[in-house]
């Protein structure tokens, strides 16, 4: 699983209050008559710029390459990606089926959200599992797939897992395998979408 850094973000989180209170400390104290009333008021308000900057960093500051790896240890995946998935389903050789799949990120979790012509999946749970020892970087997630009405005959509703691998900050493929309680497996193979688009 991911591996966060507590002690980079306690030295952030202390450093950068302490830097902030000296700041304002600075600027509003007359350092020859020191008025102890205010500079306690200086807490809270360090307090409350610490929040503010932790709720930008939290909601967009995340996704800069400036806190990659060392502080934030997953890419951003989120946007729109296009490619196929090749599936042994009753023992056949099939041919890859398109599929489009939109991920949502943000920095405490990951949706997952596929779709194919015959169906749509949905994922149920998520996790990035990064280790640069070992050399890998994936998202495994699991998901509920729920094929269209007319074709649920041949294609029932079914539950599986997925791991995707990727490389680096500026991911624009993956590829990885799929189980399913059907007991079928896959590959799928993804691109980004707006980098297809642009390239």
């Amino acid at each position: 699983m991911v591996r966060y850094n507590i002690r980079i973000f306690a030295f952030i989180i202390l450093g950068l209050a302490f830097i902030i209170y000296v700041i304002i400390f600075l600027l509003t104290q007359n350092l020859e008559s020191i008025d102890l009333q205010k500079a306690l008021t200086h807490i809270s308000t360090t307090i409350s710029i610490n929040i503010i900057l932790w709720s930008i960093f939290l909601a967009w500051a995340w996704k800069w390459r400036i806190f990659y790896p060392w502080l934030v240890p997953f890419p951003n995946l989120s946007g729109d990606w296009e490619g196929t998935i090749k599936s042994n389903w009753k023992g056949k050789e099939l041919d890859p089926i398109p599929t489009v799949v939109n991920i949502s990120q943000n920095f405490f979790s990951v949706q997952v959200k596929i779709k194919t012509k015959e169906s749509r999946s949905y994922s149920i749970g998520a996790s990035f599992d990064i280790d640069n020892e070992r050399g890998f970087q994936q998202l495994i997630y699991s998901y509920l797939n729920t094929p269209k009405a007319g074709i649920r005959e041949r294609s029932e509703i079914h539950y599986g897992s997925t791991i995707l691998n990727f490389e680096g900050f500026k991911v624009i493929k993956m590829e990885g395998e799929y189980w399913t309680d059907r007991e079928t497996t896959g590959e799928v193979s993804l691109s980004k979408v707006n980098i297809l688009k642009n390239g």
